[in-house]
């Protein structure tokens, strides 16, 4: 159900500079944040960070801007350190987990690890990572997983992409002073209320959503058929 959505949105970049909404950082964000997820579906090798199927958001985002930024790879390191302290914190509060939580604690938590990581490695103070972390995953909160025909395809792939642009859009308002009015812990703790709070349905089990829609159900007929 998927591949060459990467390549295409980087010859898109190349192609037509004029009418990069996003700007270059946005564009390569999208492709890699792509092109990873398609690497995953095509059994590649990835790194589940946090999880498989959200493994496009953080590369997506460090590779476009170590590219645009001139950022070194030992700076990525350490900016790696921060994401995974973040991953660690949502994951002791709430859930890393699609089948548990949905799909806002796997992109969810992806963008906000993400957010964090890329505050931490401009400059931002630790109180403006804690901000960056809350603005993305209220942005993704009750998200449903949803995927058509049980599969890391449609739509995870292309949520990975919207994920690393609101990783970034929340790094740079709390970069701006922009903070959010509810505490970031407190954020977390509500995702994973939320997530408890979802039908299973609509907790990885390709039953509700937009994996039982007449299109998702017709795929998930062809690629599993009774």
């Amino acid at each position: 159900m998927t591949g060459g959505d990467g390549r295409k949105m980087d010859q898109f970049r190349l192609a037509r500079p004029e009418a990069q909404l996003l700007g270059p950082i946005g564009a390569k964000a999208i492709s890699y944040a792509l092109a990873v997820g398609e690497a995953n579906a095509a059994m590649g090798r990835i790194c589940a960070a946090p999880t498989a199927g959200s493994s496009g958001v953080l590369p997506g985002v460090f590779f476009a801007l170590a590219e645009e930024c001139s950022i070194e790879e030992e700076e990525l390191i350490y900016a790696l350190l921060t994401a995974g302290c973040i991953g660690e914190v949502i994951a002791s509060r709430a859930t890393l987990a699609g089948a548990e939580g949905g799909c806002q604690a796997e992109c969810g938590s992806a963008a906000a690890m993400a957010a964090g990581a890329v505050t931490d490695l401009l400059g931002g103070t630790p109180d403006q990572v804690g901000q960056a972390v809350a603005i993305s995953l209220k942005n993704l909160l009750g998200l449903v997983c949803d995927p058509v025909a049980g599969l890391v395809e449609v739509p995870c792939i292309k949520r990975n992409a919207g994920a690393a642009l609101i990783a970034l859009g929340a790094a740079q308002m709390a970069l701006a002073g922009i903070c959010s009015v509810i505490p970031v812990d407190e954020v977390i703790d509500a995702m994973g209320i939320v997530g408890k709070q979802l039908p299973a349905c609509l907790r990885e089990t390709a039953e509700g959503g937009l994996a039982v829609t007449p299109t998702g159900r017709e795929l998930a007929a062809k690629i599993c058929p009774a």
